[in-house]
Order: C-alpha cells, then sequence, then structure tokens
C-alpha cells in the first residue's frame, strides 16, 4: 500500500472559526516560575519570616510562563501600573 504525501496547509475555514468560537471562553491557569530549590523536610520545617530559599537562576535568567504547567513562553519580570509583569520575550 502506498500513502500519499498530503501539502500542509493552514486550516483557515469555519471550522477553525468554530473551535475558537468553543474554546475561546475557557479559562487556563497562568504561572511564572522565576526558578525552583530543593529543601529538606527539617529545613522546611525551620522556615521563618525573613529566611531566604535560594534558586536554581540567576536574576539575569528569563523566567518561564506556564500554562496548566506547561512552558509556552520566557521572559523578564518588569512592573507595570505598580503589579508585576512578564514582558515576552521567547514563546512557542
Amino acid at each position: 500500500m502506498k500513502l500519499e504525501t498530503m501539502d500542509k496547509k493552514p486550516v483557515n475555514d469555519a471550522r477553525d472559526t468554530d473551535r475558537k468560537t468553543l474554546v475561546g471562553h475557557v479559562q487556563v491557569t497562568c504561572e511564572v516560575v522565576l526558578g525552583s530549590g530543593t529543601l529538606t523536610i527539617s529545613d522546611l520545617e525551620k522556615l521563618k519570616p525573613g529566611d531566604t530559599v535560594p534558586l536554581d537562576r540567576s536574576p539575569a535568567d528569563p523566567v518561564e510562563v506556564r500554562i496548566n504547567g506547561k512552558v509556552i513562553a520566557r521572559g523578564e519580570v518588569v512592573t507595570l501600573d505598580n503589579r508585576f509583569a512578564v514582558r515576552l520575550t521567547e514563546v512557542g
């Protein structure tokens, strides 16, 4: 049996529009991750206000933007109207 190759074309028909309409209102969880670190249970129990937890990244490293746990972008932390925000430097 021989399979024919099909040209991959972007789908921009009514089905694509319908799909966007169906899922466009669905909310997802967005997280921005600065880094991670490990602690022993003993160290965790000793934590108090003012302690620091070292992370595995430098301040110059980009943060990860995750949707439902999956990295979808990276960027830099900025402030916007006195709130933290992320300026995206990589998407995809």
